[in-house]
């Protein structure tokens, strides 16, 4: 293909898609006076299909699947769209949570659209704190595309029926479902009450309806929350926008033009993306697929035509390579937008999708051109036009990892700014917290855990000491006598050179050694057990995760007194003990057998004599144990081997010495970036 042309996108539909009061009720989502929209959270396809939805079926109520507690916030925020807003409110353990505001979400575009036609909008969920992250197996909604509403939410409702549940589930369809049944009772008889709710409760919410609206008696009303204090309603920033919004902001910006509500943008006139239309759109012309067929001319640059989501990733990467281009010079080759979105769909469907989602699509830019590239088509795709905007609102710096884990990272080296790093050490800021106590609230002290590199790096060392001290017990073993019959274990080179005068050839012989190292003890500085204002006040034992991790025991200072992350704690180790196998050692601390330690570093010492599996602890100190104990160790058949302190590496220990304490395993995933030398 040549550079001059490129693909139009154009999905195959079958006969007419409009969703009737018949279709509805074949898809069993219609009862008396009440129709139930099932959509897919933060999908383009879904806020469209609920635009058309109200067109066709023209409700006298809707009902939106958004708890009644964050009304007011939530009805302020859709009136600032299209800039672009954040909900903060806490949880009952005081936590923030966060609800963000985006045109091309369905829920959001059915009290917008509302609000617009003078419809009354109901919300009507239940207020849950820290509902699970549940992922449902749906269909992708790109097959909405070519399969039409009826027979996506067919297949979709069908699936969800299998989806995993979580105790809340049923709580919300019940306060869903009663919220609706009471708007009915008050609704003439020919009039509908448009549900809008997420699939994977649509069917709960007509099993609940149907029972409700059966009784000839009012349905009880549910113990809910109906108010949430603390709400605050912040402009999300700029530099948050291109993170956390569940479509692209370049695929929000296309939503809200085709809305006909966009002011003019700063920027100028974007790519031209026509939204896919699930509900009236007529029989359209063969597809013609851009992986396979041949296509027609490009239309200009400056304003290419598109239709579908493809359609616009398509309008995306010709955008970016218009940028590229005028930035570096470089022409990308013939046929390589094609190739990448090939292969970006590719990715996508490997990992279970139909469509490529941003981190997809960077990637294959990234492979088919290049890191200047790839940058480009980042920055087209997360530009949202109107948030430059003045806010009357506060902006707050919202990041991805503040919503959810799942999360990945993807770093660019661009060629152009390569002389620029080699010239500059760019050194990046640590990230601070947005109010005081921020990151401590992620502590419950339930979940601790510890940093596995960190963990790895105690691990190796115990190693290294372990084999030290075996090199040492061997070369105490050794004994260097003058040749007779036996050469032994070798020439002893040093003392038959010392001896040379005398023509006697010297011959080493190592005796065997009883025992091996195995549980290692490292004391930095030791501290009473009892005492008024202790320094290193934490204590612990850990589990190993897997085979190549031991158990720990250690004390330490307090983790929670200095937080550098949210959930992350830093501290400074005051002795430890390892030993393996794991899975062996628990309760040291609390274990009433070692009641004769003086100190903390002896309790160590006296859990290492009891767990370790073989016959030699390494003990690691600055002073060594008290006759007592080496006693205690021979009527035990153990052996302590002292290694004082200052024989070993100070800047290895230094750097061995600070560890962290992350509130829970999820807190791993972002530890690296808060975590540094």
């Amino acid at each position: 293909m040549s550079e001059e042309t490129a693909p139009t996108y154009r999905p195959a539909w079958p006969d007419p898609l409009g969703l009737s009061r018949d279709e509805l009720a074949e898809l069993g989502l219609l009862l008396p006076g009440v129709a139930v929209l099932p959509v897919l959270h933060g999908r383009l396809e879904f806020a469209w299909m609920v635009r058309k939805a109200i067109e066709k079926l023209t409700p006298t109520a809707l009902a939106v699947e958004l708890p009644e507690s964050l009304g007011e916030p939530i009805r302020r925020a859709v009136a600032r769209l299209p800039l672009l807003s954040v909900i903060e409110y806490p949880d009952s353990a005081g936590r923030p949570l966060y609800l963000p505001i985006e045109p091309a979400d369905a829920l959001v575009e059915a009290v917008r659209r509302g609000h617009e036609l003078g419809i009354p909008v109901h919300l009507v969920d239940r207020d849950v704190d820290q509902y699970p992250a549940i992922r449902d197996r749906l269909p992708d909604a790109l097959a909405a595309e070519s399969a039409g509403a009826r027979s996506f939410l067919l297949t979709a409702l069908a699936a969800a029926e299998h989806s995993p549940r979580v105790p809340e589930d049923d709580l919300r369809e019940q306060t869903m479902a009663f919220h609706v049944a009471t708007l009915a009772r008050d609704q003439p008889r020919d009039a509908v009450i448009l549900v809008v709710c997420g699939l994977h409760h649509a069917r709960g919410v007509v099993r609940q309806l149907f029972q409700l609206l059966g009784e000839r008696h009012p349905p009880a009303t549910p113990l809910r929350r109906v108010r949430r204090d603390g709400a605050v309603l912040h402009h999300l920033s700029e530099s948050a926008s291109r993170e956390v919004l569940a479509e692209l902001p370049f695929v929000n910006a296309a939503y809200e033009r085709s809305r006909g509500t966009a002011p003019p943008s700063a920027q100028g006139p974007a790519p031209a993306a026509t939204i896919v239309d699930l509900f009236t759109r007529t029989r359209q012309a063969p597809r013609v697929d851009p992986f396979r067929s041949a296509a027609p001319p490009e239309p200009p640059e400056d304003r290419p035509h598109a239709t579908g989501r493809m359609g616009m990733l398509l309008a995306l990467c010709q955008q970016a390579r218009k940028t590229h281009r005028e930035r570096t010079g470089e022409a990308l080759r013939p046929g390589t937008l094609l190739q990448l979105l090939r292969y970006a769909c590719r990715y996508a469907y490997l990992e279970g999708g139909l469509g490529p989602d941003l981190y997809q699509l960077v990637i294959a830019a990234r492979g088919f051109a290049d890191d200047n590239y790839a940058h480009e088509v980042w920055e087209v795709a997360t530009h949202y036009p109107w948030q430059t905007s003045r806010p009357e609102f506060p902006p707050l710096d919202l990041s991805l990892r503040d919503l959810h884990d799942r999360v990945r990272t993807i770093r660019f080296h661009p060629k152009t700014l390569q002389r620029r790093h080699r010239l500059m050490r760019v050194i990046k800021p640590r990230p601070k917290e947005r109010r005081p106590g921020e990151w401590a609230e992620h502590f419950d002290g339930d979940n601790l855990c510890s940093y596995p590199p960190e963990d790895l790096a105690l691990e190796h060392y115990g190693a290294f000491l372990r084999k030290r001290t075996e090199r040492l017990q061997s070369a105490s073993q050794t004994v260097v006598e003058p040749f007779s019959t036996n050469l032994y274990d070798g020439v002893d080179v040093r003392e038959t050179v010392r001896n040379w005068h005398s023509g006697t050839l010297y011959v080493r012989r190592e005796l065997p050694s009883r025992g091996k190292p195995g549980a290692v003890v490292v004391i930095f500085e030791d501290e009473p057990l009892h005492v008024a204002e202790p320094r290193f006040p934490w204590h612990m034992t850990w589990q190993g995760e897997h085979d190549e991790e031991g158990d720990m025991a250690l004390y330490a200072t307090d983790p929670f007194a200095r937080v550098v992350g949210p959930g992350i704690g830093r501290a400074l180790y005051g002795g430890f003990l390892l030993t393996r196998p794991p899975g062996t050692m628990f309760g040291v601390w609390e274990d009433p057998y070692y009641h004769d330690a003086r100190s903390k570093a002896e309790r160590l010492l006296l859990a290492a004599l009891d767990h370790t599996p073989e016959r030699v602890v390494v003990y690691v100190s600055p002073t060594p144990p008290r006759p007592a104990l080496r006693q205690l160790a021979q009527r035990m058949d153990r052996k302590i081997v002292h290694v004082p302190l200052g024989q070993l590496s100070p800047v290895t220990l230094k750097r061995l010495r600070v560890f962290h304490v992350l509130s829970d395993r999820a807190a791993r995933a972002s530890a690296r970036a808060f975590i540094r030398d």
